[in-house]
């Protein structure tokens, strides 16, 4: 078990069930803020759809 480094929550990072958003922010946890396997799904979705919304630079 980890603890997201946003929420706090503890949380299984071989979880299986990842949705689309999901996986878009592990890219962009990875990719952009350099925090890839720091964050729970809940945190990694919603990161995802906040930055399809606002960071339009990535949006491509």
């Amino acid at each position: 078990m980890k603890t997201c480094t946003i929420c706090k929550c503890e949380f299984d990072e071989n979880a299986e069930a990842r949705s689309v958003f999901a996986e878009a922010g592990e890219w962009l946890a990875a990719e952009v803020w350099n925090d890839a396997g720091e964050l729970c799904p809940e945190c990694l979705e919603n990161r995802a759809r906040l930055a399809m919304m606002y960071l339009h630079e990535h949006n491509t």
